[in-house]
C-alpha cells in the first residue's frame, strides 16, 4: 500500500477530533466531534496512513 501525505493529515484530523470530543461541553458538539473523528479516521484509512484492525462487514 503507498502512503500518501493526505493519510497523514487526516489522522492527525481524526485525533483532534476525538479530543475534542471528550472535551466538549454539550452532548451534542462531543457526537459531532466523534462523527467527524469516525469520517477522518476512514479517510486515513483510504490514504494508507491506518489500517483498518476489525474492518466493517461491508468493507471490500
Amino acid at each position: 500500500m503507498v502512503r500518501k501525505p493526505e493519510g497523514h493529515y487526516f489522522a492527525s484530523r481524526e485525533l483532534n477530533e476525538r479530543e475534542l470530543s471528550r472535551e466538549a461541553p454539550d452532548p451534542r458538539a462531543a457526537a459531532a466531534h466523534a462523527e467527524l473523528a469516525e469520517r477522518y479516521e476512514a479517510l486515513a484509512t483510504v490514504f494508507g496512513a491506518k489500517r483498518l484492525t476489525d474492518p466493517p462487514a461491508d468493507y471490500l
